[in-house]
């Protein structure tokens, strides 16, 4: 049953359609057991329109709500972009319509707590949104490429539990792609037993240079699966392609056991869908060139202070901590820090400040 992934014909954004093919894959599973807190986490990589097909579109959102009214339910995400409003995201996505609508709670990801991280022998101390401690995971990524991992599907949504700014910090240590890859494996094995659920919107999808630029694309689907993992490997199937092009497949296969999926539904291949394009980043995707690429890690710095002419001592950064890297008297200890940046999104007072190299300006 973990390994069944059901693909169902949507045609189009037509709220009741979606319903339906939402409901109709949910009962063909059969669940025992539902969860009775679920976080429903869409790609909101941007704050942009349903119709821009860059967000995971809102009637996806609304119909999950429908199906799974009866538990507590809240919608969560924090795009990388923390310096704009969350709240822009929310209307402009959607979200916040259909929240209203269905008195469910928008949460955005501000406290958290750290989950270590094994990549290739190190470990990496990772902040991720301490809803998980008490929520199950209903997993709703959009169907789109992805320039530095080719698709960006169930497992790479998953990346989106991770605060704020800290990951595009993460970018900065695994520059070469396949390393990032690695390590979006890692981050998934680690919170695997949280997943409950995920849905693919691929009604619309996005082909080309995505994940924002792309070029949209009608493929007509939802895509159904417990496990992220195996939603990914045939959502390649269904586009044509070889699973193992995709990094985070190819390494998944040769780290964890690995079988065949059961699928259920109309299959029918996507013709002639396009792929990112190799020349935009081919020196950090070339084994050879990106090594040289590894030293800027070392330099990319971005570390939170407090400005003291500003602050108002709320507390609201030492009490939301998940490290205790703040003092009583607001100092930083920086050995603690994980830079999680909860203190920055969590400061009233705009307070918190940040600190960027030269070249974490450059990148940021």
């Amino acid at each position: 049953m973990k390994n069944r992934v059901i693909l169902l014909k949507c045609e189009s954004y037509n709220e009741e359609e979606i319903y339906e093919v939402l409901k109709k894959a949910v009962d063909l599973f059969e669940f025992k057991k539902i969860p009775e807190k679920i976080l429903i986490k869409p790609n909101m990589l941007s704050a942009r329109r349903p119709e821009e097909g860059v967000t995971t579109h809102p009637y996806i959102i609304s119909s999950l709500i429908k199906i799974f009214k009866d538990k507590k339910l809240v919608i969560g995400d924090s795009p990388a972009n923390i310096e704009k409003p969350i709240e822009e995201y929310w209307e402009k996505c959607g979200y916040k319509e259909i929240a209203e609508k269905y008195n469910i709670p928008l949460k955005k990801f501000e406290s958290s707590i750290p989950l270590e991280v094994n990549v290739k022998n190190k470990i990496y101390k990772i902040p991720v949104t301490s809803l998980i401690n008490e929520f199950s995971i209903i997993n709703v990524p959009k169907f789109k490429t992805h320039n530095l991992t080719t698709l960006t599907l169930g497992i790479k949504n998953l990346y989106g539990l991770i605060p704020g700014i800290t990951k595009s910090i993460l970018h900065s240590k695994f520059i070469n792609p396949y390393d990032f890859s690695y390590f979006l494996v890692e981050f998934y094995k680690k919170i695997e037993e949280k997943i409950f659920l995920t849905v693919v919107d691929g009604i619309t999808g996005m082909e080309g240079d995505g994940p924002s630029s792309g070029k949209l694309r009608k493929i007509g689907y939802i895509i159904v699966g417990e496990r992220p993992f195996y939603v990914d490997y045939v959502c390649c199937k269904l586009i044509g392609i070889e699973p193992e092009r995709v990094d985070f497949i190819k390494i998944y296969k040769e780290r964890y056991k690995f079988e065949e999926p059961e699928v259920i539904g109309d299959f029918e291949k996507i013709k002639n869908f396009k792929l990112p394009s190799t020349k935009k980043y081919f020196f950090i995707k070339n084994k050879f060139f990106s090594k040289f690429l590894i030293p800027i890690s070392k330099v990319f710095k971005i570390i939170p202070y407090i400005d003291e002419e500003e602050c108002k001592k709320c507390y609201g950064c030492y009490n939301i901590c998940p490290v205790k890297a703040i003092s009583k008297d607001l100092k930083f200890d920086r050995k603690k820090c994980i830079l999680c940046f909860c203190c920055y999104e969590v400061c009233p007072y705009k307070a918190v400040k940040m600190k960027k190299s030269f070249i974490a300006r450059f990148f940021t």
